[in-house]
């Protein structure tokens, strides 16, 4: 546990990633991407609730520490940060070796990301939780935005402006930051051809005005290795 976590006690759980303090904080938790849980009609993903009820059982199992990201904030204003038991456990890594959530890794926020990966690796090999079925959608069948495992063959490569643009197949493509480029597992230039598997919060650009005709539906920005990863 770091050295700056502070003492806190949760109010009320939101989902499996999401939980009010008493000292009024809504905290997003770095490192973990829970189901959602359906809301204002929409049905609840698979494990949406089990990995909410996790969550409110580990928060009220004794004290709570937290220790805010790099970056302490989202755009929607919500504490981001890692929470800790009172024997220094992380709360992410927990639910993530029970199945109940994805890893993600998003700069700066990247203190625990081999931590989390290892946690989600024990899950899926055991298929426990959200593994036990197949998360991972191909590329081709991809249909909405999202939160979304995705994956498919590198059909190309391009350089356009401060990106580069790997198109997988059927709508989608893979948005890589020049300075980000490291995210790869080979240069850009050679992942022609590879097949990956990617993850992280689709856009379905679907009616945009900036989006050119031609241009792919589906966009998925990679911001870090740990959201993409090449196939065997």
């Amino acid at each position: 546990m770091p050295a700056d976590a502070t003492r806190v006690q949760s109010r009320s759980v939101f989902d499996g990633d999401t939980l009010e303090l008493t000292d009024g904080r809504r905290v997003r938790l770095i490192g973990i991407n829970a189901p959602e849980i359906g809301r204002k009609g929409r049905a609840s993903q698979p494990f949406a609730r089990a990995a909410a009820n996790r969550l409110q059982a580990l928060v009220a199992d004794g004290p709570l520490y937290l220790a805010q990201g790099q970056e302490p904030r989202d755009r929607y204003g919500r504490t981001l940060g890692h929470l800790f038991n009172a024997t220094g456990d992380n709360l992410e890594a927990q639910l993530l070796r029970e199945g109940l959530g994805f890893a993600i890794g998003v700069p700066p926020n990247l203190a625990l990301v081999r931590c989390h990966a290892e946690a989600e690796h024990r899950a899926r090999d055991a298929r426990r939780g959200l593994w036990g079925s197949q998360p991972v959608v191909d590329a081709a069948d991809l249909s909405e935005g999202g939160f979304q495992l995705v994956k498919g063959r590198v059909h190309s490569v391009q350089r356009g402006g401060k990106f580069w643009w790997l198109a997988l197949g059927g709508q989608t493509v893979l948005r890589v930051h020049q300075d980000e480029r490291t995210a790869l597992p080979r240069p850009p230039e050679k992942m022609a051809g590879q097949t990956v598997e990617a993850r992280g919060w689709v856009i379905d650009r679907r009616g945009q005005r900036s989006v050119k005709a031609g241009h792919q539906r589906f966009m998925l920005p990679i911001r870090h290795e740990s959201m993409l990863r090449q196939m065997r």
